[in-house]
């Protein structure tokens, strides 16, 4: 297999194109060349997805049915052709062992749609009852701004393992998908107290680390100590838990502050401003 160079990254031909924009999206989605309609399972950002294989033009192709007109296929960012393959299955269960006994990396693969940066949606809505359908209409407003929204994959289909198997292959997929974005996009507002979700604090974390933009959106843009000013004790000047709390006029806890842009309204608003500060204008 032959691999190509594009922007610093490594394409695989054998999986994406690397021609570029609209181009690879025409040869994946032309009516030519060879069409196993089995299902394969690909451990790929860090979930194991089912695929299809595609051999077009003599190159073969691993693709995602598109879920909004838009084709996805392999890539990864680094590494040789040739470690593609071993992350092809022909059973689901198989995959799911790859990434439960840690047999290799569960996230050197990733999807690659064409043409529209990807923002990781963190934030407790994951635990909401219409979860599925509400992280829909985020993928959706998403998608108005310009931009391709990946939801947290808590609600996969994950029956054939036990609970604790479950939360593993929930993280993998879920660092996968902050590894494949391009931003981080994250409801911080308080969770069952007066803090954000710790979940969704690591991911955003994870993010910075990674050198991905993240972004915060919280309805109470007042500092900290002003929201939480009614659980003061008057004599000590110590909140209700006997500890100081920090006043720096951040809304949230410095680390969050400062390593995210913060916005005060929802995701609209957060969307707004990250188009501006992606396209422009």
């Amino acid at each position: 297999m032959q691999t190509g160079s594009c922007s610093g990254r490594w394409y695989l031909r054998s999986c994406s194109s690397i021609d570029g924009g609209n181009k690879g999206e025409e040869r994946l989605t032309e009516a030519g060349g060879e069409r196993d309609e089995r299902d394969l399972y690909i451990v790929i950002a860090g979930v194991v997805a089912k695929c299809r294989k595609r051999i077009i033009g003599g190159e073969t192709f691993y693709v995602k049915p598109p879920y909004d007109g838009r084709y996805r296929a392999v890539f990864r960012d680094t590494g040789n052709a040739a470690d593609v393959e071993p992350y092809v299955f022909e059973t689901k269960q198989e995959a799911q062992r790859v990434i439960l006994d840690q047999l290799s990396d569960p996230s050197p693969l990733t999807w690659r749609a064409f043409g529209r940066p990807k923002i990781y949606l963190a934030g407790f809505h994951v635990f909401r009852p219409d979860a599925v359908e509400y992280g829909r209409s985020l993928r959706e407003l998403c998608n108005e701004y310009g931009f391709e929204g990946l939801v947290p994959l808590d609600k996969e289909n994950y029956d054939n393992l036990d609970r604790r198997e479950t939360g593993t292959m929930i993280f993998y997929a879920n660092e996968g998908l902050i590894r494949e974005a391009d931003i981080v996009m994250a409801d911080l507002n308080p969770f069952r107290g007066a803090e954000p979700d710790s979940g969704t604090v690591f991911e955003c974390g994870f993010g910075y680390a990674l050198g991905k933009r993240v972004y915060g959106y919280i309805s109470d843009g007042r500092s900290m100590r002003e929201r939480l000013a009614s659980g003061f004790d008057p004599l000590t000047g110590l909140y209700s838990d006997g500890m100081h709390v920090e006043d720096f006029d951040m809304p949230l806890n410095l680390m969050l502050s400062v390593s995210t842009i913060i916005v005060t309204g929802g995701l609209e608003g957060c969307l707004v401003q990250a188009r501006k500060d992606y396209y422009g204008g």
